[in-house]
């Protein structure tokens, strides 16, 4: 079983890793992230991004890609963004610098990146046209597979290798060199404490101490570590900690972080066109931040959150584990929405003044589920929707969207006022309205019935104009 994984990553897969210079303590890595989807995907697979200091230009590797200088079997080739217009434009083949060989991206800084091609480190200039700067060859390296993947660290003085070398504990093990004054030095093992008899992948020296990696050590798919350093020294490390946080339901390959301590990673998933999905995250670790962290119930393995307020709006916060954090700019009344595949879409509004947590429950679409439309009111004595109701129309689209057979009953009401006979028709009327607006907007009529209950079935006391408005509402029964 372990053979037909690794050869399923042969092909899948070569594991690259961009280091990017950050100062986050290892101490808080495990726990502060906000975490959203890449907002530039490409048609191939992409693993790393890095932009320079202008955010002007986005290196990243790419494999698998037909375009790459060797084609589809070329191992890495280096590609480019330019953004113009604040927009980042069609990514580029570096064709200049790349060969037929691994060029594997190791990592850049604001005047330079660098790159791996058989046993040198290549540095270039990160100013077009990218002129070569020097090539240095690193010793002790024999590869005898095609998996690669590591980093150079911040202040470019220690390389973090994985590969399959001769007498590793396992297949793939991490190695490390250092540079000295005129050449790097030969590769050493990171040890057994690091390196166990399964894949130890995509290195990254997070801090002077600190080393996250990807491993299938636990034997439950592939997933994101860290490990501190003993005594300063890269052959003795702590016991591997999961970082639970960070990691998805998916497999993960790799993570960079950024100045500004906004990072990446990648996950694999079966439902995206490429199968890797590009993760932005960001390290919640600010004393000016007000920071929303949102707990679900259900097992939710997949959503996204949009919050907007006033002055702000924040988009694909993705949920990870049942769990979202969203680091919000200012205090405020804020509308969350939440987006899960199977569950109703959860609307509301929230105060939020200081850093806390929210636990929430979402409803799940199923027969025999009836939920109410809190936030679609009526206009008293009519069948117009109130203008504050209009935003949340569209969320009714969502249950069509979960099953093809599905079948709702839209239920009607009224408040107590005015003749009895005569809420009952504006009731069901009311349920007409919502029906209308979903045909209008593609829902099959045949798959909607309406009823009319007019006061019967109040949910608030009618001692109130407040929970008269209330009463004026209308549910939706997914019908058995």
């Amino acid at each position: 079983m372990k053979l037909i994984l690794r050869m399923n990553i042969k092909y899948f897969i070569i594991l690259i890793l961009l280091v990017i210079p950050i100062t986050i303590k290892s101490q808080s890595f495990e726990k502060d992230f906000i975490i959203k989807k890449n907002q530039v995907p490409y048609l191939f697979n992409e693993f790393n991004s890095y932009t320079n200091q202008e955010e002007s230009l986005m290196l990243f590797n790419s494999n698998l890609n037909p375009n790459n200088k060797g084609g589809y079997s070329d191992l890495n080739d280096v590609w480019l963004r330019v953004k113009k217009d604040n927009i980042w434009e069609f990514p580029i083949n570096l064709s200049e610098i790349n060969t037929g060989d691994n060029d594997l991206l190791l990592g850049a800084d604001k005047d330079y990146f660098y790159l791996l091609r058989n046993n040198k480190v290549i540095t270039y200039s990160f100013k077009q046209p990218f002129d070569l700067i020097s090539e240095e060859i690193i010793k002790g390296f024999e590869n005898n597979f095609d998996i690669l993947s590591g980093s150079i660290n911040p202040e470019n003085n220690v390389i973090f290798l994985s590969f399959q070398g001769f007498g590793t504990f396992g297949v793939e093990d991490i190695y490390y060199s250092k540079k000295t004054i005129d050449s790097w030095s030969r590769l050493v093992s990171s040890g057994s404490s690091l390196n166990s008899s399964y894949q130890e992948l995509s290195p990254y020296l997070l801090s002077n101490d600190t080393l996250l990696f990807v491993s299938n050590i636990m034997n439950d798919g592939y997933n994101l570590y860290y490990s501190v350093s003993k005594n300063n020294s890269f052959s003795d490390w702590s016991e591997p900690v999961k970082l639970e946080k960070l990691n998805t339901f998916n497999s993960e390959y790799s993570i960079s972080q950024n100045l500004d301590n906004t990072s990446f990673f990648v996950s694999y998933s079966k439902d995206s066109k490429t199968n890797y999905d590009i993760y932005e995250y960001k390290s919640s670790d600010s004393n000016n931040s007000i920071i929303l962290t949102l707990n679900f119930e259900n097992e939710i393995n997949s959503g996204s959150v949009e919050i907007s307020s006033k002055n702000n709006f924040y988009e694909n916060i993705d949920i990870i584990n049942n769990y979202s954090k969203i680091e919000l700019k200012q205090k405020g009344l804020y509308n969350i929405k939440i987006t899960s595949q199977s569950y109703f879409i959860l609307d509301t509004l929230i105060s939020i003044d200081k850093s806390q947590s929210i636990d929430l429950s979402l409803t799940k679409i199923e027969k025999g589920t009836r939920i109410q439309l809190s936030k679609i009111n009526f206009l008293r004595a009519s069948t117009r929707v109130t203008d504050e109701s209009l935003p949340y129309l569209d969320n009714l689209l969502h249950i069509f969207s979960v099953d093809n057979n599905i079948k709702v009953t839209i239920e009607g009401h009224t408040d107590n006022s005015g003749d009895y006979r005569q809420n009952v028709k504006l009731s069901k009327e009311r349920a007409l309205t919502i029906k209308k607006y979903l045909t209008d907007n593609g829902v099959d009529k045949n798959k909607i019935k309406v009823k009319g209950y007019g006061p019967s079935k109040p949910r608030y006391s009618n001692s109130s104009e407040a929970n008269k408005i209330k009463n004026r509402r209308v549910d939706i029964y997914i019908d058995n």
